[in-house]
């Protein structure tokens, strides 16, 4: 079960390219999220992460919101 679920994860996944340097986090493990999202031109950054991530509230065209928040603007519709 667990290479079947490898294998879906596979095919939703998005491969981006080498990652950019970033020094932006109140806490420096979480910079490669940040990186993340600004290689792979993400809209969204989901976390619970009160007192760092969501402390910034956007990295560079990502807004970066709480699990209800992105709910929220889910049932929206965006």
């Amino acid at each position: 079960k667990a290479g079947r679920l490898v294998n879906d994860l596979k095919d939703l996944a998005e491969t981006i390219g080498p990652l950019p340097h970033v020094q932006r986090s109140p806490d420096p493990t979480d910079d490669f999220l940040l990186a993340l999202c600004e290689a792979g031109k993400a809209d969204y950054l989901v976390t619970g992460d009160k007192s760092g991530l969501l402390a910034l509230t956007r990295h560079h065209a990502t807004r970066i919101v709480s699990a209800r928040e992105f709910a929220t603007l889910s049932l929206r519709g965006y």
